[in-house]
């Protein structure tokens, strides 16, 4: 399963990521757990995510005790989360707005930042977002939005469109 960052674990996240602080561990892990229960074997989901360039499941990557979430304190209502693949590989990261909205944004956004590292490309891209959708994440209310476009990038502490 996927790995929280948290202090004193020793891992060190991309640039601009810190540790998961202690007051959001249990969302995470509560939307791991959804993640687990709900989308784990759905196949649609996985099929979606095997179509992506890095052809992994999303199962596959949910399991993958090599990735690891990150934090971002970011809280301006714009950004959710971000990844850097080609730097970092095996970690997203999921900023305080994101987690503040609960844990089935903080779900929906682990999805989308799991496509880009699976290939997703960002940019106008809609590819990762409609993962979201695909993986039972899609009502009326949310979490999944059609008009989200590809992730932004931090690279050095500046976000890149």
């Amino acid at each position: 399963m996927i790995l929280i960052s948290e202090k004193d674990d020793g891992h060190v996240g991309p640039a601009g990521s810190i540790s998961v602080p202690d007051e959001y561990v249990q969302t995470i892990n509560d939307a791991l757990e959804l993640l687990a229960r709900e989308m784990h074997d759905w196949m649609p989901c996985n099929s979606e995510f095997e179509s992506l360039p890095g052809g992994r499941s999303f199962s596959d990557l949910l399991d993958d005790d090599r990735i690891w979430i990150n934090y971002d304190p970011t809280n301006d209502g714009k950004l959710w989360g971000w990844t850097i693949p080609a730097d970092s590989p095996n970690d997203l990261v999921i900023t305080k707005y994101a987690l503040r909205m609960g844990y089935w944004s903080t779900a929906a956004t682990i999805v989308h930042e799991l496509a880009h590292l699976d290939g997703a490309p960002g940019g106008n891209s809609k590819a990762a977002e409609h993962t979201v959708g695909t993986c039972r994440m899609k009502s009326k209310v949310g979490p999944y939005d059609p008009n989200v476009v590809g992730s932004v990038v931090k690279i050095g502490g500046n976000r890149l469109a």
